[in-house]
């Protein structure tokens, strides 16, 4: 009997091991990689995340930019990383647009990660510089029609770019598109008058705006936005919805196991909960999502499936 006792208890010992083992996650420092340079809307949410990862767990979780080519140099580095859940990445709206702007990527958008969850999510902003006449979007567009070709739009990525195909599109017109190297240029240039317009977040344009050297005319989605309320949603102009967005998601390399992502989507979920986290976030021009890994992997099919169609009607091909 003392035999079979030892033994149950031995094996209760053993099998509460393995559950405290399974739970001690992290049990040394977490690295974030963030694949666009730092100081922007990406790397803002990135740190802020971070910051209160690294309070809950007990953990440094180091930010890391690896800018360059669009995002798909830093992601590139996580899909090569140990899928052990010490190596995760903060992607932009970009991530999804990468596999119908390029025509080749050096891992599999979907199936070389796993997802964990949507961080959080804002409006794009259509913004045009002081000299632009245009008062609203329905004399923005018939400024357009008069001259077509001759307005252009700046896009510093393919999700500016994806937001001005969106409203020519919406709005019947022929508005051209100049790339830049990154949207802090686009947005001096618009500001000094240079381009007509520009298809940004609201962290972005939204100082600029308050400051009156551009002007907000629109954000997409279907509600305004709590930062600017005075700024009409693009679908009050009556085209339609303007469904495009500013996100950033969580994820980790491929085969990271089951239960590290839900530990991490689940911590997510609770810091995004908190009023001063949101609040925070909210300067960014987003609002939390959380969603759960399943859910944010549909979504980012989706979202690849959706945005193909629009970029493909524009004519824009992949390069």
């Amino acid at each position: 009997m003392k035999r079979i006792v030892l033994t149950s208890l031995l094996i209760a010992s053993l099998l509460g091991f393995g559950v405290a083992h399974a739970q001690a996650f992290p049990t040394k420092p977490v690295k974030m990689v963030v694949p666009t340079g730092s100081g922007g809307g990406t790397d803002n949410v990135a740190r802020l995340v971070a910051q209160k990862l690294s309070e809950k767990w007990g953990q440094a979780v180091v930010v890391e930019n690896r800018p360059g080519a669009e995002g798909i140099t830093g992601t590139e580095a996580v899909v090569r990383a140990r899928n052990d859940g010490y190596t995760l990445l903060l992607v932009p709206s970009g991530h999804t647009l990468n596999p119908t702007t390029r025509i080749s990527l050096p891992y599999d958008t979907l199936k070389d990660l796993s997802p964990i969850t949507m961080i959080g999510q804002g409006p794009f902003a259509l913004a045009v510089g002081s000299k632009v006449p245009a008062k609203d979007l329905k004399e923005l567009a018939t400024l357009a029609k008069a001259q077509p070709g001759k307005l252009s739009f700046a896009s510093a990525d393919a999700s500016s770019r994806l937001a001005g195909e969106m409203f020519n599109t919406l709005a019947g017109v022929n508005i051209v598109n100049v790339p830049y190297k990154s949207m802090g240029n686009a947005l001096t240039d618009l500001a000094g008058g240079h381009i007509e317009i520009v298809y940004g977040g609201m962290s972005s344009v939204l100082p600029l705006h308050r400051a009156g050297t551009i002007r907000l005319l629109g954000v997409s989605g279907e509600s305004r936005s709590p930062l600017a309320p005075e700024v009409p949603t693009i679908a009050e102009a009556g085209w339609g919805a303007y469904d495009i967005f500013a996100w950033y998601g969580l994820l980790a390399p491929a085969g990271t196991p089951a239960a590290i992502v839900a530990q991490i989507q689940n911590d997510v979920a609770q810091i995004t909960a908190d009023p001063a986290f949101k609040a925070s976030l909210l300067r960014t021009g987003a609002v939390p999502v959380a969603n759960t890994p399943d859910a944010f992997g549909k979504w980012m099919a989706s979202d690849i499936e959706r945005s193909a169609k629009v970029l493909k009607a524009a004519g824009v091909k992949p390069e």
